[in-house]
């Protein structure tokens, strides 16, 4: 009679068990994932969760189109395919923002390459692509952030950046030429800052871009 006892108490034990481990299983599920735009790792690190492939809600919408990305993947590899041979992994990332500089209606791609072999003390290498491809600029020695100012010049916005002074460098579109300035660090500093209406790009605060490589 004992013996009968102990194997009841024995299977509703077990049962109890199994319900309480199917039970925890169905709470796992109902957990949700990525509810924070930062991990905690295991070496107690804040690890961004936007590097781990879990988020893009914190980046520019203007600055994650995978189908864009692509086709500036392909023509980087085109425009830079004597070099590709010589640069690392982290020369070979970039960043752009889809963004339209002369109201045409038609975006512009506006590319940030970074790593050694573009970046140095005064800054880094950018791209300014027109809406069919075509390279408009090289500029270099460009510092972030960038700022699409609301004032034009030749029917084009000009751009606001920072420059290493805590100043900032107006660059104005030039009708003859076709282009900006090329290289900021020879335009005059002034003390006039971008204004609250003014397009921010590649400011990690307010405006962050998302990176790719090519």
């Amino acid at each position: 009679m004992m013996m009968k006892i102990k194997n009841k108490q024995w299977a509703i034990c077990l049962g109890m068990s199994a319900v309480m481990l199917a039970a925890c299983k169905k709470d796992e599920k109902k957990l949700p994932e990525n509810t924070d735009h930062a991990i905690s790792s295991s070496e107690g690190k804040v690890v961004d969760s936007a590097k781990t492939g879990t988020t893009e809600s914190e980046y520019n919408s203007d600055t994650t189109d995978n189908a864009t990305a692509e086709k500036l993947k392909l023509y980087l590899q085109d425009y830079l395919k004597n070099d590709l041979p010589s640069l690392e992994t982290s020369d070979r990332q970039f960043s752009f923002y889809t963004v339209d500089l002369n109201n045409d209606k038609k975006n512009e791609y506006f590319i940030s390459l970074s790593g050694r072999a573009f970046c140095g003390s005064g800054g880094c290498t950018f791209l300014l692509l027109s809406s069919d491809m075509k390279l408009i600029n090289r500029f270099t020695v460009m510092r972030p952030p960038v700022f699409r100012s609301a004032a034009i010049t030749s029917g084009w916005n000009d751009l606001i950046l920072k420059s290493g002074n805590e100043k900032f460098i107006h660059l104005k579109w030039n009708a003859k030429a076709g282009k900006y300035p090329s290289n900021p660090s020879m335009i005059k500093e002034t003390d006039m800052a971008p204004s609250g209406h003014d397009f921010i790009m590649w400011d990690d605060h307010f405006s962050k871009a998302k990176t790719f490589t090519f």
